[in-house]
This record gives structure tokens, sequence and C-alpha cells, in this order.
């Protein structure tokens, strides 16, 4: 089993992404050659922070835009979205600096971090409104992808995503903490404790 490619989908595909897709279709080969069965697969990191932040900028400041109505393909859609937060969070850090925070402060407390945020929470409470949002915008981007790989003939067996799986890793961690294994330090993680 080879897993290669393994996008976010907050953005469109780069070069570090192509250089992972030739050098693991090209050892899929190899191997092929030399008779080994092969099973290629890719997993993409769909939810999380980082997915909200798009899907905070397109609520915010897209008036509905779609990749059609843009004019590009989906990833750079949503990437585009993804970049705009950045931007929005600098000025909005710059605000509150200004007004005497801590940039470090400052980082986690503009209003859009605190809109992704509380995104990513109600995300994983399964909120219909965001994962309506959610389910839409990785449609963009997986069309997007999907452009990309026919182009470049990169295919594989199988596609994991992350939202699929992340609890399965979040049972082992709680079984851990009832086990005693692990020990519950209590920190601020994107806002949360």
């Amino acid at each position: 089993m080879l897993e290669y490619a393994s996008p976010n989908t907050n953005k469109p595909l780069h070069l570090g992404h192509l250089r992972n897709i030739f050098l693991g279709w090209s050892v899929s080969e190899i191997l092929k050659q030399r008779g080994d069965e092969v099973f290629k697969s890719s997993i993409s990191n769909d939810r999380g922070i980082h997915i909200c932040k798009s899907m905070v900028a397109w609520e915010q400041f897209a008036n509905g835009q779609t990749p059609e109505q843009a004019g590009v393909k989906g990833d750079h859609l949503v990437g585009d979205y993804y970049v705009l937060f950045g931007a929005k969070h600098k000025e909005q850090m710059a605000s509150l600096i200004e007004a005497g925070m801590s940039k470090e402060d400052a980082d986690k407390n503009t209003p859009i971090m605190k809109a992704a945020q509380q995104m990513l929470v109600d995300w994983e409470r399964g909120d219909t409104a965001v994962v309506g949002l959610w389910e839409k915008m990785n449609g963009w981007v997986y069309e997007g992808f999907s452009k990309t790989y026919n182009r470049i003939g990169a295919d594989f067996d199988k596609n994991y995503y992350e939202s699929q799986t992340y609890l399965l890793g979040k049972e082992f961690v709680q079984e851990g903490l009832s086990k005693g294994v692990f020990i519950r330090k209590k920190m601020a993680v994107c806002g949360l404790i």
C-alpha cells in the first residue's frame, strides 16, 4: 500500500503535492513491474480549523460566489478564501494590537478567528448549516482536485478522508485517558480548553 498526495481541502494542489504524486506514482509503477500487488491511496485532510478558515471567509465575503461564477476551479476558489482569511486576520490583529493587546492574544482573539473556532465546534457538533457548507465547499475542491489528477494521469485505488477517521483516533485517546496511559493537561487549543 502506498499513500501519497494527501492534500488539505482549503487550497489547490501545489508543487509539493505534485512532487509527492509523481514520486508515489513512480514507486507504484516500479513495484508493479517487480510483480508486487500495489494499492494506491490518498488521505484528504478535510476537517479542522484550517478548513473552517476558508469556510468563514467564503461565508463573510463571497456573496454566494461559486467556482462557475468566478471562472475558476473549485480548489482555487476555496484557496482564494483561505488567503483572504489570512489577510483579514492580519488586519484585525493590527487593530487589536493598536488597541493595546499583545500580538499573541490578538492572534487568538480576532473576530474572524473566533468565528472559525466556533465554526469548528459547530461542525464537530453536527450543525446542519455548517456541515452543509463544508460539504458544498469540499465538493468544489474535490472536483478541482479531480481535474488536476486527470490532467496528470494520477489515480488512486482508495481515497480516505480525515473526517471519516478522526473519531477513531479520538476514541483511542479517550481510552488512554481512562486507563491512565495518557494525562490531561489544560491548555488552550483553538480557543477551547
